[in-house]
C-alpha cells in the first residue's frame, strides 16, 4: 500500500513539474546526487570560487552566480538584515533575464508580511507553493513546509537561508522563482553547507575589510598629522583634513565648523548667518565634484549643532527627514540636499574646539562603526591641531606685539635723542640769536642818527670850502692827502651799507629765533613759506655755491600745526638732501622745493610740500627700512638715523598726515609731506611729543 502511495504521488508530482518545466532539471538533479562523491566535489567546487576572494561584494556575488546557475534560479540575491535599524538591503544578485526589475537596494521588512518575524529571528524561509500531490511527496520526506502561501516581491517559490556570523547584521542567501518549486531535503542540505562556507568566507572578507580600513583610517590619519605637523595655519591644515576625510569615506560633503570664544560670540544666530566674515574665519567646507558649497545656507545654530554643542557626543543620522531635531522641512538640510549626515565633536580634555559634519547627499547611508572611528580619530587629531594652532597664534600675537613694543621703544628713543638734540641747537640758536640782536639793535638804532651827523658835517665842510677863498697851503695839503671828496662821496654809500648790513643781520635774528620758537609748544597757524626759509637760512653755511636752491610755491594759507616739530622735519630732509648732494661728484647740484594745495574727499583742506634734489637717490631695496629708527645708509660715524624716524613720526602720527619717499639710483629722491590745514583733537601726550 505505501508503495503504491509513493507511486501515486511521483506521478502526480511528473505531472506538475512538466506543467512547471522543472522536470529536466529535477531528474539531472537526481543524478547528481547518486552519487556522494559528485556532490562533495561540486560542493568544493563552489566553496573554492567563493574563498578565492577576500573582497566581500566579490565573494556575496560570485555565491549567487553559482547558486543561481547550479539550480537555474531565476533571481539569487543576497540581503543583509541590520537589527539595529531594521532595515534590509539586498547587496547583490544574480539572474537569468536582465528585463526583471533589480532588487538592489534599501528594502522594508513590510515586503515580507507576515514572515518578517523569520528575518527578525534569522531563520530559514521555505515557500512551496505547491499542489496537494507535491504536498504527499513532502510528507514521505518528512519536511514540513509552512502553512503560508506568501509571495516575496512577486516570487512564489523561495528559499531563504540565514548567514550568521555578524553582530549587527544577518545575512540571508535568497533562492528565488517567479513560480512554485519543490525545495528537496537534499537541496536544503546543501545550500545550508553553502551558507556556512559563506559566514566563514564572509567572516574572512570582513576580517580583511577591517584590516584594510584600518590600514586605511592609520594612513589618513598619517597623511593629516603629517598635514598638521607641515602647517600651523588653521585654515590649510583644516581644508587638507576635511578634504582627506571626504575622499577615504566617499561622502559628499564635509565642513568643519569652528566653536568660537566667549568672547568673540556674535550677540544672535540672524547677526550670524548675515556676517561674511564670521562664516570666513569659522566655516571651512570641501565639496565632491558636482555638488555646490553650501556654507551660506549653513547655520551654526542649527539644531543639531545645539544639541551636538550641549551634549557633547556624536550623532549619526540615517535618514535627516526621520530625525525630530531637524524635521522633514527643514530649509537647510534641503536646500543642500542633505539625506543622511555624521557629525562628530571635536574636543579636547573635555572642551569643544569644533564641531565636524560629514554629509551624504547623494543617497541615504547606515553609518557603520569604522565610518564613525574614522571620523572620530580624525576629530580627535584636529582637535589637537586647533587647540596648536591656537596657541601658535597667542604666541604670534604676543611676538607681533613685543615687536610692535620694541619699536615704540627705538621710536621713544629715537625722539629722545632727536628732542635732546633739538632742543640743545634750539637753546644755542637762541641764546646767538638773543646776543647778536642786543648789539645789532644798538648799531641799526644808531645807524640814523650817524647818517644825519655825517650828513650836517659834509654840508658844513662844503659850505666852509665855497665861503672860503684864500685856501691855505696847509688845508689845500690836508685835503689832499685825505682824499676830500672821495670821503664826502663814498661816507653815505659807506653808512648805506651799513644799514643794510644790519637789517640783513635783524633778518637772520628773526629767523633764528623762528627756528628756535622755544615757546610755541601748542598748536599755532604758522606759514609753512617762512618755516622753509628759515631752516634754509639756518644751514645757508653748508650750502655750497654750486648748490642752486629752486622754489616753487603756490599761494598757501596758515597752516595749523606744531612749528617747532615741522622745523625740524625740514632741517632733517633738508640735511638729508645736503649731504646726498655733498657725495654727488656730478655738476648742476639743485634741491627743489614745493608747496601746493590739495583736494582730499573734494576739499581743498591738505597742502603738499615736496623736497627734492638730483643726487645719486636710494636703492628700492631700501625704501622699506628708510623711516626705522637708527637706520641709516651713511657711513659708521656719520649717522645716527633718527632724523628720518622723528620726521615720519611727526608727520604721521603727530600731524596725521603722509610722508613719503619716491626715489631711483642715480635720479635724485623726493620727500612728500601730506598734513591737513588743521588739526583735529589729540592728546596731550601726543600735543607734546616731539616738540
Amino acid at each position: 500500500m505505501k508503495l503504491k502511495n509513493i507511486f501515486q504521488a511521483v506521478t502526480n508530482w511528473i505531472k506538475y513539474s512538466q506543467t512547471n518545466k522543472k522536470i529536466s532539471y529535477f531528474l539531472e538533479w537526481n543524478k547528481v546526487w547518486y552519487g556522494k562523491n559528485a556532490q562533495e566535489k561540486l560542493y568544493q567546487k563552489i566553496v573554492n570560487k567563493i574563498r578565492n576572494s577576500l573582497n566581500l561584494k566579490v565573494v556575496l556575488q560570485t555565491a549567487v552566480d553559482e547558486v543561481a546557475e547550479l539550480f537555474q534560479l531565476e533571481c539569487c540575491a543576497f540581503l543583509w538584515y541590520y537589527q539595529d535599524a531594521e532595515k534590509i538591503k539586498v547587496e547583490c544578485e544574480s539572474r537569468l533575464t536582465a528585463t526583471d526589475k533589480s532588487l538592489l537596494g534599501d528594502r522594508t521588512l513590510s515586503d515580507f508580511g507576515s514572515r518578517a518575524r523569520d528575518i527578525i529571528a534569522s531563520k530559514m524561509m521555505i515557500n512551496f507553493a505547491h499542489p496537494a500531490a507535491v504536498g504527499e511527496i513532502l510528507q514521505l520526506f518528512q519536511v514540513k513546509p509552512k502553512a503560508e502561501q506568501q509571495a516575496i516581491w512577486g516570487y512564489q517559490g523561495y528559499l531563504l537561508v540565514p548567514v550568521r556570523g555578524m553582530k549587527e547584521r544577518t545575512g540571508f542567501l535568497c533562492c528565488l522563482d517567479k513560480k512554485p518549486r519543490l525545495w528537496s531535503k537534499k537541496e536544503i542540505a546543501f545550500l545550508k553547507s553553502i551558507a556556512q562556507a559563506l559566514e566563514i568566507a564572509i567572516a574572512q572578507a570582513h576580517l580583511y575589510e577591517q584590516t584594510e580600513k584600518q590600514a586605511t583610517r592609520e594612513r589618513l590619519v598619517n597623511e593629516i598629522v603629517s598635514h598638521i605637523r607641515s602647517s600651523l595655519e588653521l585654515e590649510t591644515i583644516l581644508t587638507r583634513a576635511i578634504a582627506k576625510l571626504l575622499s577615504a569615506l566617499e561622502i559628499d560633503r564635509c565642513l568643519i565648523h569652528l566653536v568660537e570664544n566667549d568672547g568673540e560670540k556674535l550677540k544672535n544666530s540672524q547677526k550670524i548667518n548675515q556676517d561674511t566674515a564670521y562664516r570666513r574665519k569659522y566655516l571651512y567646507e570641501v565639496c565632491r565634484e558636482g555638488w555646490q558649497p553650501c556654507l551660506e545656507n549653513f547655520d551654526p545654530n542649527g539644531p543639531i549643532s545645539q544639541w551636538v554643542i550641549k551634549n557633547q557626543q556624536q550623532v549619526a543620522i540615517a535618514d535627516i527627514s526621520q530625525d525630530p531635531r531637524v524635521g522633514e522641512n527643514n530649509p537647510e538640510y534641503q536646500q543642500a540636499e542633505i539625506k543622511s549626515s555624521l557629525v562628530v565633536p571635536v574636543q579636547t580634555k573635555g572642551k569643544l574646539q569644533a564641531i565636524l559634519y560629514l554629509n551624504q547627499c547623494s543617497h541615504h547611508r547606515t553609518w557603520s562603526k569604522n565610518d564613525i572611528q574614522l571620523a572620530q580619530v580624525v576629530a580627535d587629531r584636529l582637535a589637537i591641531a586647533i587647540q596648536q594652532a591656537h596657541l601658535y597664534a597667542e604666541k604670534e600675537a604676543q611676538a607681533q606685539q613685543l615687536a610692535s613694543t620694541l619699536k615704540k621703544l627705538q621710536l621713544t628713543q629715537s625722539q629722545l635723542i632727536q628732542n635732546e638734540k633739538m632742543l640743545s641747537l634750539g637753546q644755542m640758536v637762541a641764546g646767538v640769536a638773543h646776543e647778536i640782536n642786543n648789539p645789532i639793535n644798538l648799531i641799526s638804532a644808531n645807524i640814523p642818527y650817524l647818517e644825519h651827523y655825517t650828513a650836517s658835517l659834509i654840508q658844513l665842510v662844503q659850505a666852509y670850502q665855497q665861503e672860503t677863498t684864500l685856501e691855505s697851503e696847509t688845508l689845500a695839503q690836508l685835503s689832499q692827502d685825505i682824499e676830500l671828496d672821495f670821503l664826502l662821496a663814498d661816507i653815505p654809500k659807506i653808512l648805506a651799507s651799513m644799514k643794510s648790513g644790519a637789517a640783513r643781520i635783524q633778518e637772520i635774528v628773526q629767523l633764528l629765533q623762528n627756528f628756535s620758537r622755544q615757546n610755541q609748544a601748542k598748536l599755532k597757524s604758522v606759514d609753512i613759506h617762512a618755516a622753509l626759509e628759515s631752516t634754509i637760512a639756518i644751514l645757508s653755511n653748508r650750502i655750497q655755491n654750486n648748490i642752486h636752491i629752486e622754489r616753487h610755491y603756490s599761494d598757501l594759507p596758515l597752516v595749523e600745526c606744531y612749528p617747532k616739530a615741522i622745523n625740524q622735519v625740514f632741517f632733517s630732509l633738508l640735511t638729508n638732501s645736503l649731504e646726498a648732494l655733498a657725495r654727488d661728484p656730478n655738476p648742476g647740484k639743485k634741491i627743489l622745493l614745493q608747496t601746493e594745495l590739495v583736494n582730499n574727499y573734494g576739499q581743498a583742506d591738505w597742502i603738499k610740500i615736496a623736497i627734492a634734489d638730483n643726487g645719486p637717490g636710494i636703492p628700492k631695496a631700501l625704501h622699506s627700512r628708510i623711516f626705522d629708527p637708527f637706520f641709516t645708509t651713511k657711513d659708521v660715524g656719520q649717522g645716527r638715523g633718527l632724523g628720518l624716524t622723528a620726521s615720519y613720526h611727526t608727520i604721521v602720527n603727530q600731524h596725521q598726515g603722509k610722508l613719503e619717499l619716491q626715489s631711483q639710483p642715480n635720479q635724485g629722491a623726493q620727500f612728500i609731506i601730506e598734513i591737513p590745514l588743521k588739526q583735529q583733537y589729540q592728546s596731550s601726550r601726543d600735543r607734546v611729543m616731539l616738540v
